[in-house]
């Protein structure tokens, strides 16, 4: 073995704060990289709907923002959430709310052309999957049914 000094965690020649610094970044590294693996498996796989990811459920949407905006104050309406804010034009909407539970509820709309937008809807600071799904299914209620 080398003459170099082994640190309490089996390291040759590392201290023990530089040891727990590369520990904690390869955890970072581990939880992180997890996380868009998934993301990258669902859409190379195919896979259509709602995607939850870093606590913001997204949906791509066949309707243009206005339609879903009308939808999300709609969706809104129906669950008894009254907006606290609400801005919007043909190109972006963006819509908060509060639950009774005083979480936050944030609500992005997006262009994705002339007839598609994205929604992304956060619940709380971390995201509540179950709480934004809810409100997303009372959202696409309120959608206009498409045209044939």
């Amino acid at each position: 073995m080398s003459g170099g000094k082994v640190s309490a965690c089996g390291h040759v020649g590392l201290s023990r704060r530089v040891a727990i610094a590369v520990h904690a970044a390869l955890c970072v590294a581990a939880v992180l990289s997890t996380g868009c693996a998934a993301v990258v498996i669902g859409a190379a796989g195919g896979t259509a709907g709602a995607v939850y990811v870093l606590g913001k459920l997204q949906e791509e949407l066949d309707h243009p923002v206005p339609a879903v905006h009308e939808a999300v104050l709609n969706g809104l309406k129906d669950l008894d959430l009254t907006p606290s804010e609400d801005r919007a034009d043909k190109l972006t909407a963006h819509v908060e709310s509060e639950l009774a539970d005083g979480r936050h509820v944030w609500i992005d709309v997006d262009s994705l052309g002339s007839a598609r937008s994205k929604l992304t809807i956060r619940v709380g600071l971390v995201g509540d999957e179950s709480r934004s799904r809810q409100i997303l299914d009372a959202i696409k209620r309120r959608l206009p049914s498409p045209r044939t």
